[in-house]
């Protein structure tokens, strides 16, 4: 090897490093988030074991294509999913996007909030038109408001066009790594497990 291939080799591992570094920080980072998320639905704002569940990865069909995609939290009301939640590293305006339509392809009908949150604050996404109505961790349903969203909100199934284009957006969004990893932390599921 020549002086300048070893360093252009050298200059190579020490960008892998760094971007491995800042992965590994955005995920740390990503965990605080989903630590404070889970301790918030808990004791804060009502919510039960059965209300809550963690670290899910669901199928979406695309065509004749099967992917995953992956929520941090999914909360329901008796039963009813309401509230899609994802946890991130900061830049949580990036992530609005990929949340709304994480929301309204897990169930049909869609769920009426999604949530986007980083360990310093949150948002507070209305399902239907996509915009945030709060911001903070006190802007976060509680389990009784929740209900009354449920309740009040008639969310309607998408059409098959609307609903083929939310999943090539979350497609979009997991391709690029803009998300948690499949099912972080707990490992819950929506259908068939995934091909290993």
């Amino acid at each position: 090897m020549t002086g300048a291939e070893d360093q252009n080799t050298s200059r190579e591992a020490k960008i892998r490093d760094i971007l491995e570094q800042e992965v590994q920080d955005g995920e740390d980072l990503a965990n605080d988030a989903r630590k404070m998320i889970g301790y918030l639905l808990r004791d804060k704002k009502g919510y039960g074991p059965e209300d809550v569940r963690k670290g899910l990865a669901f199928e979406v069909t695309l065509g004749h294509e099967v992917f995953w995609s992956s929520a941090d939290y999914l909360v329901s009301v008796n039963g009813r999913m309401g509230m899609i939640v994802k946890c991130a590293a900061g830049s949580l305006d990036s992530r609005e996007r990929q949340a709304v339509a994480a929301a309204r392809v897990i169930a049909a009908p869609p769920l009426p909030v999604a949530v986007v949150a980083d360990p310093v604050t949150a948002e507070v996404l209305d399902v239907m038109s996509g915009k945030v109505v709060g911001e903070g961790y006190g802007a976060i349903p509680t389990r009784e408001q929740l209900e009354v969203m449920l309740n009040e909100n008639v969310m309607r199934p998408l059409d098959a066009k609307r609903l083929e284009k939310e999943k090539r957006i979350l497609l979009a969004f997991d391709a690029i790594k803009c998300c948690v990893p499949q099912g972080g932390g707990g490992g819950v599921q929506i259908g068939p497990e995934p091909n290993k």
